[in-house]
């Protein structure tokens, strides 16, 4: 496999044990960061992350984001819109979002021409873990030449799950029918073991999570960081 991983910590509260594990992993060239966005419509938390986006931003150039958006459309503080519009203005590499932010695929459509008419290449789709294939999903990807997709390998909206295995079948899917999409993302339930026996899926080129270098001791975290690029 070759791939980059992206520390994500969700569970973290923004505060100096958040800090210090972020300016270490970035001394050790650990420089993609992923981060969740929610609101409390579409999962039962608030995930706003400013302050960790301006954090990370000041880590220096070399420093790249990547958003994941768990929020509804509408003209709520942490809708969809008003979140994409934000990290774009910020430079983010990827900006991901669900199709049932909306009511329907022609809406999702509308927001993209809207809001990355002029950033193609930085929108991204969720595709949730389910174990059936999405069909019209995999046809919005299709039809409208999307690079990067996130797969999802737990349900949205908390760390620590266990992944699921029906993530890889729903990879294969996109790899399938979208010739286009050429960037994949696995997201949640990440464990050693898990990458272990991923060892063969050389589609996957990036993965993100949390729990599977978690610890109470930054240079532990940094550590596991680097057990984790050995074996992606």
């Amino acid at each position: 496999m070759s791939g980059i991983f992206l520390p994500s910590m969700i569970e973290v509260e923004f505060g100096d044990y958040y800090k210090r594990c972020a300016e270490l992993l970035s001394k050790n060239g650990f420089n993609s960061f992923h981060v969740d966005f929610g609101d409390k419509l579409m999962i039962g938390r608030q995930l706003e992350c400013w302050d960790k986006v301006h954090f990370l931003k000041g880590l220096g150039s070399k420093v790249k984001l990547t958003a994941h958006i768990m929020s509804m459309s509408g003209s709520h503080r942490l809708s969809v819109e008003k979140i994409a519009k934000r990290c774009i203005e910020e430079g983010f590499e990827i900006i991901y979002i669900h199709a049932r932010s909306f009511d329907s695929f022609g809406e999702l459509l509308k927001f993209k021409e809207t809001f990355f008419r002029n950033d193609h290449d930085v929108f991204g789709i969720v595709s949730e873990l389910d174990n059936q294939k999405n069909q019209e999903l995999i046809e919005f990807v299709k039809e409208n030449s999307i690079h990067n997709i996130l797969q999802m390998g737990v349900p949205i909206g908390r760390g620590g799950q266990k992944f699921g295995w029906p993530a890889i079948d729903r990879i294969n899917d996109f790899l399938k029918a979208c010739s286009r999409s050429t960037r994949f993302e696995l997201d949640g339930g990440l464990t050693f073991d898990v990458l272990k026996k991923l060892n063969n899926k050389n589609s996957i080129d990036r993965f993100a999570g949390w729990s599977i270098i978690a610890d109470q001791k930054p240079s532990v975290v940094s550590s596991k960081a680097f057990e984790v690029m050995e074996l992606i």
